[in-house]
């Protein structure tokens, strides 16, 4: 069922079933690599591959706590919005949460208020939801969205350093930051 969200521009998020997997990863080959290609020796071959073949969506799209969405604005695939929960991280603990797992737009969306949209419709779904809190991962190096989150009211309550041999070693920082809903 599709979900809209404003109505000018018309911001819509379309469930992603097993059969948009390729549009999927044709939509993430392109987007991904637009703001995260400078961080792979590989332009980001491994992690596009590795997130958005047919198995790995498979079995995204397969578990219940998992929500999946094509953002469409103005009836274009601009990006992918995809939350879980309840969720927790490994790292730290961060009960009756959701994960917010995936944020990608395409740079044309970029400040355009799309963004602060999607966190709402999160929010809206934790509150429903009645979680206690959203949580999720930003790069170090992404300064622009670590800023967006914490301007959204996020805190950053863990980092870490990621081990994929394929991200330069300047881009592995990582932070879990959360907020309470």
């Amino acid at each position: 069922m599709k979900i809209t969200l404003s109505s000018t521009p018309k911001l819509v998020l379309n469930p992603v079933q097993p059969e948009d997997q390729p549009i999927l990863f044709l939509l993430m080959d392109e987007v991904y690599r637009l703001g995260y290609r400078d961080f792979w020796s590989d332009q980001g071959d491994w992690y596009v591959n590795l997130i958005y073949n047919p198995e790995t969506v498979q079995k995204e799209l397969s578990r219940s706590r998992s929500h999946y969405f094509f953002v469409e604005w103005d009836e274009e695939k601009i990006g992918v919005l995809k939350y879980d929960f309840p969720f927790s991280p490994r790292e730290v603990e961060i009960p009756n949460a959701m994960k917010l797992h995936r944020l990608y737009l395409h740079p044309k969306a970029h400040g355009k208020g799309i963004a602060r949209l999607l966190m709402d419709h999160c929010f809206e779904i934790a509150k429903e939801s009645k979680l206690d809190f959203i949580w999720l991962e930003a790069m170090e190096k992404k300064q622009q969205a670590l800023r967006f989150y914490q301007k959204m009211g996020f805190e950053v309550v863990h980092s870490y350093t990621l081990d994929f041999e394929r991200i330069f070693p300047e881009f592995r920082d990582i932070h879990i930051l959360k907020k309470p809903i």
